[in-house]
């Protein structure tokens, strides 16, 4: 079992669920791969009902970045916002990236995203429960590179992608 304190968040969009995240993670928990009193999460305007973990709908930014600060894993959609500031603490993040063929989207802009973080080895990257159990598992031999946010050629490709 995965002792680590973990943060699961899937960001502030209103519009479309993230409920197949927690649904994985609720399994993962029951399953052992990961530890349920050790773990928070942030279901913003999901309305699921964990059954394994506590849950909070938001928080404002100072609070959410001292659980960042007190977590040894996050677990998050693959918004620029939430994996950046991970980053910029040190933090191992493992992304699961909402996409559009389960309606989590408008596109799949976080896919290419989550790309662009594993290209730099900044994150691991999961997409289904298959993969973020191999990437629990695997947690140990995982080190991030460590963050640079003035790199202006991670800003370029943002802006570039941001701009197509």
């Amino acid at each position: 079992i995965n002792l680590l304190k973990t943060l699961v968040t899937i960001g502030s969009m209103v519009e479309k669920k993230f409920t197949r995240l927690f649904h994985i993670i609720d399994e993962l928990c029951e399953e052992n791969v990961l530890d349920g009193s050790q773990l928070i999460a942030q279901s913003g305007f999901d309305n699921y009902i964990p059954r394994n973990f506590k849950a909070f709908d938001m928080l404002a930014d100072e609070e959410f970045k001292k659980l960042i600060d007190e977590s040894d894993l996050i677990i998050a959609h693959a918004g620029t916002g939430t994996v950046t500031a991970c980053l910029k603490r040190n933090k191992k993040v493992i992304v699961f990236p909402r996409m559009t063929k389960y309606d989590e989207h408008y596109d799949d802009h976080q896919l290419e995203l989550a790309n662009l973080f594993i290209k730099n080895n900044y994150v691991l990257c999961a997409k289904n429960k298959e993969e973020l159990t191999k990437c629990i598992k695997e947690l140990d031999l995982f080190t991030p590179q460590k963050f640079v946010s003035n790199n202006s050629k991670i800003n370029k490709l943002v802006i570039d992608f941001i701009e197509k």
